[in-house]
């Protein structure tokens, strides 16, 4: 059976997928490495090119990881392309600490549009710097600084097992909209039991 190490365990922990057991985290250890590394690319584009345009066009991209568990433009590229690719196994639904974090880089990338559409690209190099940082750590450590900043301000400190569940009320009550699919429907009663 594959195990993963106890740092690449609690990183995972730490963004919710402390329902996994460690065969699947040791399978899923690399593969949810992809959207982090695959957001690195487009940002550092967008930033070299200092297109308010690039950028801005990225922002819907990382709303839809914030907002649909199963819906991260990437994550389902990935699903329905890439992973084929390589034999690697489809992405589990995405944890709301791991959303939330999609919601800072998400509002951290807008930021950077804006700072280079009105002349102000030291800003915009800082707020989407920040993105390829977080983004960076997470692709190499599995760290990612959104789900510890999600634990610090809905409790829990980092322990999955202390869940709050505010944030995660919010994002399933946007999922139950008219709109959601029933498998969106469906996981967000699954996820919040």
């Amino acid at each position: 059976m594959a195990t993963v190490s106890a740092f690449t365990e609690k990183n995972l922990n730490a963004q919710g997928f402390d329902y996994l057991d460690q065969e699947a985290k040791a399978r899923y250890a690399l593969p949810l490495r992809f959207t982090p590394a695959v957001c690195i690319i487009l940002l550092s584009i967008g930033l070299a090119l200092q297109s308010p345009v690039w950028l801005a066009l990225l922002v819907p991209i990382g709303l839809s990881g914030a907002l649909l568990p199963r819906g991260m433009v990437i994550d389902v590229l990935y699903n329905v392309g890439v992973r084929h690719l390589f034999g690697a196994p489809k992405l589990p639904p995405t944890p709301a600490p791991r959303r939330f974090s999609y919601l800072i880089s998400t509002t951290l990338t807008a930021g950077a549009a804006l700072s280079f559409q009105f002349g102000l690209p030291v800003l915009g190099f800082v707020l989407g710097g920040a993105v390829i940082v977080g983004a960076t750590i997470l692709a190499t450590t599995l760290w990612c600084l959104g789900s510890w900043i999600y634990w610090k301000i809905f409790g829990g400190g980092g322990a999955p097992s202390a869940r709050s569940r505010r944030l995660s009320s919010i994002l399933r009550i946007i999922q139950m909209s008219p709109n959601s699919s029933s498998t969106e429907k469906a996981m967000a009663g699954e996820n919040h039991r």
